[in-house]
């Protein structure tokens, strides 16, 4: 009994020390690592794929798991990857976002029953220009880039067809969005998404930020390529800007909305032509009751 008593002392001490510190206590999604380890889908030919499934909303309701799906190019599915997205996911949609030039080149795998719709978010020609940029600058093409997610008739486009979509996509039959890497196009329509479902912004950032982890393989693997070549450590950096997501980057996509809409909320009605009904559709359909 006396040993019992001091480990219950020791504990109560801990524990004061602890609360006397300020020592935070762990909250569920407090870090990218969290998030990522609820939400990653594995597949064996493509990265960065992610069910948005149990993110909750700022009313404490959840979003309805297997449904929303989001990914980079999906040209290198092998047939149990397939089969994953055909029977567990019931995979209806696949909406690509990639330019006209980068579908043609690398197309999506076939699925048996699904529909593949072509949505490019940025031209051919938006996308030189912002590669040009990125010549000089990789964090200014990025913001740029982002910009016109916003700014573009053909991003708010493609993204009003995603929305599309997904409000009239049966109950038990998922969506997919993606681009090349994942982390842009994909990113900002993830985030367009979620907030329509009320997810908090916090929320919305994490979920962003996680491509750097899902990608790191391949970003690793492209910047030693081109350091073995003879990239000069400016270029290194300046091609990791491109590769790479960051906080500012989706700020500038909200901060074009918060110019020219008001907010975020008001690029998906007046950009977007989104209506009160269709957000309360996407609720009614998405989240879990």
């Amino acid at each position: 009994m006396r040993s019992i008593k001091k480990l219950m002392i020791g504990l109560l001490a801990v524990l004061g020390l602890a609360l006397g510190m300020g020592i935070p206590t762990p909250q569920p999604f407090s870090s990218v690592e969290t998030v990522q380890a609820s939400h990653q889908i594995k597949l064996q030919g493509a990265r960065n794929v992610r069910d948005l499934g149990g993110y909750q909303t700022s009313t404490k309701q959840k979003v309805k798991p297997r449904l929303l799906l989001r990914s980079a190019k999906l040209a290198s599915l092998t047939h149990k990857d397939k089969q994953l997205l055909e029977h567990r996911y019931h995979l209806q949609t696949v909406v690509d976002l990639r330019t006209p030039a980068v579908i043609a080149r690398t197309p999506d795998a076939k699925i048996p029953g699904v529909q593949l719709l072509k949505e490019p978010v940025v031209s051919d020609k938006t996308m030189v220009s912002v590669n040009r940029v990125a010549a000089v600058s990789g964090t200014k093409s990025m913001v740029k880039m982002y910009q016109s997610f916003v700014t573009t008739a053909q991003a708010r486009h493609a993204y009003r067809q995603l929305f599309l979509q997904l409000l009239k996509a049966p109950g038990n039959r998922a969506t997919l969005w993606h681009c090349s890497e994942g982390k842009d196009r994909t990113g900002f329509g993830t985030a367009l998404v979620l907030t329509a479902l009320g997810v908090p912004q916090k929320t919305i950032y994490q979920d962003y930020l996680a491509s750097n982890t899902y990608n790191k393989a391949s970003i690793n693997g492209q910047l030693s390529a081109l350091k073995h070549q003879g990239a000069s450590k400016q270029a290194l950096a300046r091609k990791k800007a491109t590769l790479i997501v960051k906080r500012s980057y989706l700020d500038a996509a909200y901060h074009a909305a918060d110019k020219r809409y008001g907010s975020i909320q008001g690029y998906l009605t007046k950009g977007l032509g989104l209506s009160k009904s269709n957000i309360a559709q996407l609720r009614q359909h998405y989240l879990l009751k």
